[in-house]
């Protein structure tokens, strides 16, 4: 129930519990079997060799079983100690080996002189087994790179994809209405201000005193300067 629980907060629509149940006993079993059954496509290879190379059986049967061991080592050998670094070998191993089988089986039938619709009912046969073999080996080795976090998720940008949520500018400030009535006070006061201040200025300043004549002594006492006491 745990496991249920905790897939129903990833977001899953469980509308029927028995149904959840099955589906999470499934996904729980689903890492082994997947496991199993590469191993399982590994000997009906090795077996699909030895019935199709004529050799002795001392010798296909061994030659089979190490060539699908040295594949399985192969291929899960960067496992062995990841170190964050992936690399395409496990999955070009797999796809060679795939092809390998594949070219070794029509070979082999055609030696055996299998012409027409009996050579192609069992190419066919032998393709879809090598075929769907590869295909879950190749799964297995992209998952398990996903579980080592040799691979970096990427977030598309198509459309119709999920997008991360974008962080939004903040709001510019909505202006405000200027303040009409509180600017004319301020400028009447600042009037007001600066013709107290030329007043106060203009009571400061000293008046011009009208400029004193000298008079001599002979306008003073009635007489002119050359002494008879008459004016010229």
């Amino acid at each position: 129930m745990s496991n249920i629980n905790q897939t129903s907060n990833n977001q899953q629509n469980w509308t029927n519990q028995a149904f959840a149940e099955l589906f999470d006993g499934i996904t729980a079993r689903l890492p082994r079997t997947t496991f199993y059954a590469i191993l399982a496509s590994y000997a009906c290879a090795a077996a699909l060799s030895v019935w199709a190379i004529h050799l002795p059986l001392f010798l296909s049967i061994p030659l089979a079983l190490a060539i699908q061991t040295l594949r399985y080592l192969a291929v899960f050998s960067p496992f062995l100690n990841a170190n964050g670094r992936a690399t395409l070998l496990p999955e070009f191993i797999a796809a060679s080996a795939a092809l390998l089988n594949l070219f070794e089986l029509s070979f082999s039938l055609q030696a055996q002189g299998e012409t027409g619709n009996s050579f192609w009912s069992l190419f066919l046969f032998g393709a879809g087994l090598v075929g769907l073999s590869m295909v879950l080996e190749l799964q297995f080795i992209h998952q398990g790179k996903k579980a080592f976090g040799l691979i970096q998720h990427k977030v598309s940008t198509s459309k119709g994809a999920v997008q991360m949520p974008q962080q939004q500018p903040d709001p510019l400030p909505t202006p405000t209405a200027p303040d009409v009535q509180g600017m004319q006070d301020e400028l009447q006061f600042l009037r007001d201000q600066v013709k107290q201040m030329q007043t106060a200025n203009v009571g400061n300043v000293p008046t011009a005193k009208a400029p004193k004549v000298k008079k001599s002594a002979a306008n003073l006492n009635g007489f002119s300067s050359n002494g008879n006491g008459h004016k010229p």
